[in-house]
């Protein structure tokens, strides 16, 4: 069995190793390539001199970083020898991350399988993660606007965008409302790079993701206290609420809801001024019921579940 990159004008290979879903592939390719959030060269096949491929994954990241962030597009014979085919494909490749620089990478299962990766099998799955080394990290419901309008804010906060208040107080700001978090991603690296050092990795990792810098916002209580922040963004392909926090002692006051909202509005404001179509997704880490909870208030429905799993390549 031999695993490489696939090359430009081979790439049907790659789309082609699931055929009921070629079109979908295609698309996302299309549009991942477009964004920068996926290369030709980074598409792998796994396959027999002659034959067709037997399996395939590709590295996706954020726009602007240059090394691996996820596997996506992770497919092998799931009715045959997924265990040898799929840890033989995932070895060679996560060699491949490691030596673009990649100190870590994830990968997620959903639940139902849906569009572009269609991850139908998901304990057979989990099974082949588990087996080259990844650990299961967190469960989170994905969320969707479905509405119309969002609820109307009650005017209670006053906003200052990123511009406004400059960097450094934004990262405070991060800091302080994730003080407390049932988040355990956001637990696992404020103790893993302090709390100061986790505000700062997730603001570099945020304004990676395309969006507007008046977007971001800081809201005040009326006595002028910082009660929390929302980040709205554009990852490609749809738009979400990347972030949002109450500080610790603004929580039980319904202020969660008030910046929901503005998100909210936020984003179906900048659909409307582009003339497009794009969802409004979000995830939540399940354990973090309240801020669920939050988001269907707000007129959000979930619609699925996700697993993530990560994997540590450091040396």
């Amino acid at each position: 069995m031999h695993i490489r990159p696939v090359r430009v004008d081979d790439l049907d290979l790659f789309v082609g190793a699931t055929p009921d879903h070629r079109s979908e592939v295609e698309q996302y390719l299309e549009s991942m390539f477009t964004a920068g959030s996926m290369r030709p060269e980074w598409c792998f096949v796994a396959e027999e001199e002659g034959e067709a491929p037997l399996g395939r994954v590709a590295f996706w990241t954020l726009p602007g970083m240059e090394e691996p962030f996820a596997l996506v597009l992770l497919d092998v014979p799931w009715d045959g020898d997924f265990v040898g085919v799929g840890t033989r494909l995932l070895e060679d490749v996560l060699e491949e991350a490691r030596a673009l620089g990649a100190e870590e990478i994830e990968h997620v299962v959903d639940d139902p399988p849906m569009r572009p990766q269609f991850q139908h099998h998901p304990h057979k799955r989990v099974e082949l993660l588990e087996g080259v080394g990844f650990s299961f990290r967190r469960e989170t419901g994905r969320f969707e606007w479905r509405g119309g309008e969002p609820p109307a804010a009650p005017g209670r906060l006053s906003f200052r965008t990123l511009e406004e208040v400059g960097e450094d107080a934004f990262v405070e700001a991060m800091s302080e409302v994730s003080e407390g978090t049932l988040d355990r991603e956001i637990q696992g690296e404020r103790e893993r790079l302090g709390e100061q050092g986790a505000a700062r990795d997730f603001f570099e990792d945020a304004r990676r993701v395309k969006h507007d810098p008046a977007w971001w916002r800081l809201a005040y209580a009326p006595d002028g206290e910082l009660a929390g922040l929302v980040i709205p963004a554009e990852p490609p392909g749809f738009l979400t609420i990347f972030y949002v926090g109450v500080v610790p002692r603004m929580r039980g006051q319904g202020y969660v809801d008030d910046l929901l909202a503005a998100g909210t509005a936020t984003l179906l404001e900048a659909r409307r001024r582009d003339s497009n179509d794009k969802p409004l997704l979000a995830d939540t880490d399940v354990a973090n019921e309240p801020m669920a909870a939050a988001f269907e208030r707000a007129g959000w429905v979930r619609f699925a579940g996700r697993r993530e799993y990560i994997m540590d390549l450091a040396p």
